[in-house]
Parts: structure tokens; sequence; C-alpha cells
């Protein structure tokens, strides 16, 4: 872990000291996204801007999670403090990255908001790491409101993925217009249509990686995963073959899974807290 931190300094004085090298890191991540649109099938069909700013949000992950190995860190107390270290550490990167090119306040913004986000989900790792213990077993409480819940959501599941047009035509012109307001207001460059709508897709699944960490316990944190993985395949198979006006996509099922795993993380957090009680 030692070796991460070392590598991280070095890039962060490579970023600040040597011109080009934000530059020259952007141009590689832009051509490996472009050989995996390549795939095609829906595959990372996304604005190029919000497909870098995700790249920047799987890096930063996993920077609160390093803080508290290299500290040893047993106890969850530490989490918060965790959380503003990371983010001092990214808007240092992000400053750093920004220096030696054009429109710094604009690049600066778009780094560090994509980020934020990942220290967001990395503290929120952090907290499920720390609690896994507490919540390796489902209450009986905990289950009962699972199962309540679960019936309303799978039904929602269900008309949702067997809608016979996209289920965002009705509100596609108003939220075109959200967000040009948001970009004027200085949202960030990259979130447009494409990162609401990916977005979207991961806070529909996360409800399912919940449910299932309420249902069985942390020790089974994988059903969730692997659960919202597999009815993700199973609905865009469904939306391909059966529903012409729906788009099956590589994406969306990269979105789901996502979301599920978001669902298991906070599933942890809130059955530690519980059980704590």
């Amino acid at each position: 872990m030692r070796i991460v931190l070392w590598a991280a300094v070095g890039l962060l004085v490579a970023l600040m000291l040597v011109p080009g090298t934000a530059d020259g890191l952007r141009s590689a991540l832009g051509r490996a996204l472009a050989a995996l649109r390549a795939v095609g099938h829906g595959t990372l069909d996304v604005d190029p801007g919000f497909a870098m700013a995700m790249v920047v949000t799987v890096v930063t992950v996993p920077v609160p999670v390093l803080l508290a190995v290299v500290g040893r860190a047993s106890r969850p107390d530490g989490v918060r403090q965790r959380a503003v270290v990371s983010c001092l550490i990214v808007l240092v990167l992000a400053a750093a990255a920004a220096v030696h090119t054009d429109g710094r306040w604009d690049r600066f913004r778009d780094v560090a908001t994509a980020g934020l986000v990942g220290v967001l989900l990395g503290s929120l790792l952090d907290a499920a790491v720390h609690a896994r213990e507490r919540a390796a077993h489902a209450s009986v409480r905990s289950k009962r409101v699972a199962w309540t819940i679960a019936g309303a959501y799978g039904l929602l599941v269900v008309l949702v993925a067997t809608w016979g047009t996209p289920v965002d035509g009705g509100i596609h012109p108003w939220l075109v217009r959200a967000i040009a307001a948001g970009q004027r207001l200085g949202a960030p460059s990259w979130l447009g249509y494409s990162a609401v709508e990916f977005t979207a897709n991961v806070v529909f699944f996360a409800p399912f990686g919940f449910l299932a960490v309420l249902l069985l316990g942390a020790r089974r944190w994988w059903v969730g995963m692997l659960g919202g993985f597999l009815v993700s395949c199973a609905i865009e198979t469904t939306q391909a073959l059966f529903l012409p006006a729906r788009f099956a996509s590589v994406d969306d099922v990269l979105a789901n899974t996502s979301g599920a795993a978001l669902g298991v993380l906070l599933g942890v957090v809130v059955l530690g807290r519980v059980r704590r009680a």
C-alpha cells in the first residue's frame, strides 16, 4: 500500500512540474476508452467527457481505504477524518492537473467534481468494511422490512423493464432544458444527458443490493451484486428480443450492476448501525 501512495505522490509531482503530463494522461485514457467503444453493443456509448469523469471517479474510490490501511485503522471512528483528507488530496491533484492547461477553472471543476464523487463512494466502502462484522447476519426486523419493500420494488422493475417505449420519452425535452440550465450555472461540462441517464440506471438498481443485504446479511454481499448483474442481463436480453422500441446496451448492465454494488455498501452500513444500536 505504501508503494501505491508513493506512486500517487510521484504522479502529483509530475502533474505539477512537468508540462503536458496531464494532457498525455488524458490522451492515453481517451485511446483506451475509444478501444472499448469499438466493441459495440452500446459499450461506453456515453459522452467522452463523462467517460473520462468515470475513470477519475473509479481511480479515486480507493483513496479513503488506502488511508485506512496505511494508518492501520481498526475502528470506524476515523471514516470522516479519512474522507476529509481524501477530499484534500483530490483537490490538490485536480489543481495540479489543471495548472498547465488552458481553461484552468473548467478543468479543475470537472476533475475535482468527478474525484469528489469517487471519495464519497470510497468513504462508503471504508464505512462498510468497518461495519461488516456487525452486519454479518440479517436481523428479523431487517428481513421483515426488506420483504415489505421488495414486493413493490420488484413490481416497479418489471414495469420499467417491459415498458414498450423508453421510459424517459415524456420528460426528455424538460430534462434537456434542465441540463442546459445547469451548465449555464456552472455544472461540470461532463454532466450531460448520457451522464444523467447512466446515473439514473445506477440509482434504479441500488435498492436491489440494499434489500439483498437486509435479507441475507453482509456475509452474502456477493448475492446482491451477482443478482443485480444477472437481472440486468435478463432485462437487456428481453428488450433486445421482444421490445424493438427499447435499446439494449452493455452500458445499462454496467450501470445497473454498479447500482447493485452501491446498494450492497449502503445495506452493510445501515445494517451495521442497526445492529450496533
